[in-house]
């Protein structure tokens, strides 16, 4: 599965699964994510320790990677 993150047109409250209704937080795909998925971030300002929530994705044997133009 794809998963998309986007932090200036996401909500958290949408099903994350195109680039039309994308998550805000990356915190909140990890918890949706499975083992093999593929997570794309689309660049902007994350309120988060992006750091440690990707390394966290990628200890969870998920892909990411960064997407679009800002």
């Amino acid at each position: 599965m794809i998963w998309y993150i986007n932090p200036k047109t996401g909500k958290d409250s949408n099903d994350g699964r195109s680039a039309a209704s994308a998550f805000k937080t990356l915190a909140h795909v990890v918890g949706a994510a499975s083992s093999g998925d593929t997570i794309l971030i689309a660049p902007g300002v994350y309120d988060q320790d992006l750091p440690q929530l990707v390394s966290n994705v990628r200890a969870a044997n998920l892909t990411i990677s960064v997407t679009g133009a800002d």
